[in-house]
């Protein structure tokens, strides 16, 4: 599939397909990080915390209550491995 790269600005741009949008989750206000590989353009979606939080508790962020959330706390990451000092 090839696209058009039109002016926009003083940059360049091109516009994503609708399928490659859907195949990607992507919708309007999406933040996209982007990284070049030589010639290669690579697009990643990147997740908001509402997204991140619906992933790991498995429902939607507008859904989690309290009870869902509690038993955080403190998390150990092991022993000290620098010259950390808390």
């Amino acid at each position: 599939m090839q696209i058009k790269i039109s002016k926009w600005g003083n940059s360049l741009g091109f516009r994503i397909p609708a399928n490659v949008a859907e195949a990607m989750h992507l919708e309007q206000g999406d933040t996209v990080s982007y990284e070049l590989q030589g010639e290669q353009l690579i697009l990643k979606k990147e997740c908001s915390t509402k997204e991140l939080f619906a992933s790991f508790y498995g429902k939607p962020y507008e859904a989690l209550t309290a009870e869902d959330i509690k038993g955080g706390g403190e998390l150990d990451w092991g022993d000290d491995v620098g010259g950390e000092v808390f």
